[in-house]
C-alpha cells in the first residue's frame, strides 16, 4: 500500500509545486507592475518640478526685465 501512495504524494507535491511558482510568478508580475508604475510617477515629479523651477526662473527674469524698464 504504501508503494501505491508514493506516487500519489510526488503527485500532490508537483502540483502544490505548480500553485507556488503560479504565486511566485504572479507576485513577479505585480512587482514588475509596481515598479513601471513607480518609475511613471518619478518622471512626472521630475516634469513637475522642472516646470515649477522653469517658472520661477521666467518668473523672476520678467521682475528683473520690467523692473529695469520702469526705472
Amino acid at each position: 500500500m504504501l508503494f501505491l501512495m508514493k506516487p500519489l504524494r510526488e503527485i500532490q507535491m508537483t502540483h502544490e509545486n505548480h500553485k507556488l511558482i503560479d504565486h511566485i510568478y504572479s507576485i513577479n508580475d505585480n512587482l514588475n507592475k509596481i515598479e513601471q508604475s513607480s518609475k511613471r510617477n518619478t518622471d512626472n515629479v521630475g516634469v513637475i518640478w522642472l516646470t515649477l523651477l522653469s517658472y520661477i526662473i521666467y518668473i523672476e527674469f520678467l521682475n528683473k526685465v520690467i523692473l529695469k524698464h520702469r526705472k
